[in-house]
């Protein structure tokens, strides 16, 4: 992939079931960029690069390793440096996100001489971990070997997740060096006046997913804003909804009338009779 020393390269993590997030997000990545970002979508369905205005090409990535993906584009990220062609840095983003900020403040963050930097954060035991979802590196000296890492996954020295929240048991393998995101840039379900990127991060409750969510509304301006730009698309729309990747009443937006809800109820009614006659015969 070629890309300049000095424009912000973004690389999307996405696939087919996640079309209308990534539209949105790339909307609002150029919403309120002062300038021009490339972006390569790493799209995990097919296996391909997508770089706007040229054909999809083949992602450098064996079938074992995307196999072992947890969402269509888990492992993707371990190639942005490698892809990266010219530029110093780049930025990998998770597809489940709003950025409000300009990212070039972003890429222009300062790394302290870090390999990448990564949100910090405990899981429920207290253990250290690193939150890859929003990753800045540094190109020049960052490398992934995922090949080596599968055969290691394999011979159990660590855990699937030991590798994509670069705890101490994979680090312990391999030393990077992990510089600390300003959390601000990967908010997980959180918006408040400093938000400079939310990250929706449960899955079962995405507002494009669920009904009334807190800061759903920050999702719906940026993707009705994106239909106006022609971005999202009504086939976009309706392909999302009839794959099950979105609501059936995702164009009425966050907030749901009295109508849309006994629209709804009705529908659930109808689901639940139908699961119980199917279950009686």
């Amino acid at each position: 992939m070629q890309g300049s020393i000095d424009e912000p390269v973004v690389f999307i993590g996405s696939g087919e079931a996640s079309v209308l997030e990534r539209k949105t997000l790339i909307h609002s990545i150029r919403r309120n960029s002062r300038g021009p970002v490339r972006i390569v979508i790493f799209n995990g369905t097919h296996n391909a690069l997508e770089v706007e205005g040229a054909e999809p090409v083949p992602a450098p990535l064996s079938l074992r390793a995307k196999y072992l993906n947890l969402t269509e584009f888990s492992n993707y990220r371990f190639l942005v440096p490698q892809l990266s062609g010219a530029a110093r840095r780049a930025i990998y983003l998770d597809s489940d996100m709003i950025c409000l900020g300009d990212i070039r403040d972003l890429f222009d963050a300062p790394m302290d001489g870090a390999d990448f930097v990564a949100k910090p954060f405990a899981d429920v035991h207290g253990r250290p971990r690193w939150a890859l979802s929003v990753s800045l590196f540094d190109c020049t000296r960052c490398r992934f070997d995922l090949e080596h890492y599968v055969d290691e996954i394999g011979r159990g020295l660590y855990a699937y997740n030991d590798l994509h929240q670069m705890t101490p048991e994979f680090l312990a393998h391999h030393a990077f060096r992990i510089g600390r995101l300003d959390e601000r840039w990967n908010m997980f379900d959180r918006f408040d006046g400093g938000t400079k990127l939310i990250h929706y991060t449960n899955l079962h409750t995405q507002p494009w997913r669920v009904r009334a969510h807190r800061f759903g509304a920050v999702w719906f301006r940026y993707f009705r804003e994106a239909q106006e730009a022609g971005l999202v698309t009504e086939q976009d729309i309706e392909l999302a909804i009839r794959r099950g990747c979105a609501r059936a009443d995702l164009r009425e937006g966050n907030t749901i009338g009295l109508g849309a809800v006994a629209r709804n109820a009705l529908s659930d009614a109808k689901g639940l009779l139908r699961g119980l006659f199917s279950n009686s015969t």
